[in-house]
């Protein structure tokens, strides 16, 4: 008897569901929630399944592995983490500590998982890529000497030396990289955060009306001005949990803050300032604070130029 092949899942959430369905009015997949895409200048009302995917996303081009292998081996790990979010939203509060240990490596993921990140290690590639091949540039003995390092003839078309000091100097060409690279990319740099997470100061903040929103970036840096922020190094890291907790981790001990509807409002204007393109919330007229710190519930105010 042959068996019935499962159809190959092809929405591919880069924000998962089980996360999506703490900024809907009931915490339930099955809820609603309003997305806002500050990029079009657009709002409306869905459900966690039809916001915060992308088609075939991470589908795999291996032919040797099965294309939907990252997206099943992510909802294996949602599966795990769902009633995690669940618990701790209905009962505001700090996670345990094994549940807090889940959640370091849900976060280290989502920070990785999401279309910014795509951009953002594509242009590490190519800043030192184009370093590498300068240095490979300053003679064309040293050219020659780097072809034949890379398996290549120095007659080959294209490869001549001053052809490409020219591109370089101009540089005439972009990289681009295949969905399978970003992907081992991404699993990697979540490992390689996991213990700048872990040795940081951890503490959350409680939202009872549930007035926090999320946005397709939910992992927040913030940091010293003019300076590359990373995991090592920013001030303070931020992950809204669900509409009523949010999650912040410190460099040292810090007092817990004040949380009120100004404080929220703060928040929420991070995400807004991080979002790639869409915010999730359960009230379309969520809170947030302008660029002369006055309190507004209106989104479509909102410009990033401002800031």
């Amino acid at each position: 008897m042959s068996s019935v092949k499962e159809p190959e899942p092809r929405r591919h959430h880069y924000v998962p569901r089980c996360w999506l369905a703490g900024f809907t009015e009931t915490g339930d997949k099955d809820g609603k929630l309003w997305v806002t895409d500050l990029r079009r200048r657009k709002q409306w009302q869905t459900s966690p399944g039809n916001a915060g995917f992308i088609k075939d996303f991470y589908r795999l081009s291996d032919e040797q592995i099965d294309p939907a292998y990252v997206e099943k081996a992510l909802s294996q790990i949602e599966g795990e983490i769902a009633p995690i979010l669940r618990r701790i939203d209905q009962e505001l509060r700090e996670p345990g500590v094994e549940e807090f240990e889940a959640l370091l490596y849900f976060i280290a993921i989502q920070w990785a998982r999401v279309p910014g990140f795509r951009p953002f290690v594509l242009n590490i590639l190519d800043t030192t890529s184009y370093e590498r091949i300068g240095e490979a540039l300053k003679s064309a003995e040293s050219w020659k000497r780097e072809l034949e390092k890379a398996g290549m003839s120095p007659a080959a078309p294209g490869a001549e030396y001053e052809r490409m000091k020219e591109l370089h100097a101009s540089r005439a060409y972009t990289l681009t990289a295949p969905t399978d690279w970003y992907v081992q990319r991404a699993f990697k740099a979540a490992e390689c955060i996991l213990p700048s997470l872990r040795k940081r100061f951890w503490g959350a903040m409680f939202s009872p009306s549930g007035s926090f929103v999320g946005s397709d970036s939910p992992v927040i840096l913030e940091g010293p001005r003019g300076q590359r922020v990373g995991f090592e190094n920013a001030d303070i890291v931020t992950w809204a949990l669900s509409r009523h907790v949010l999650l912040y981790a410190t460099l040292e001990r810090i007092r817990p803050k004040r949380v009120n509807r100004k404080y929220i409002a703060h928040m929420n204007t991070l995400s807004l300032l991080k979002a790639e393109e869409h915010v999730f919330s359960h009230d379309p007229g969520f809170c947030w604070m302008d660029e002369n710190r006055q309190y507004q519930t209106d989104w479509a105010l909102f410009s990033k130029e401002e800031y």
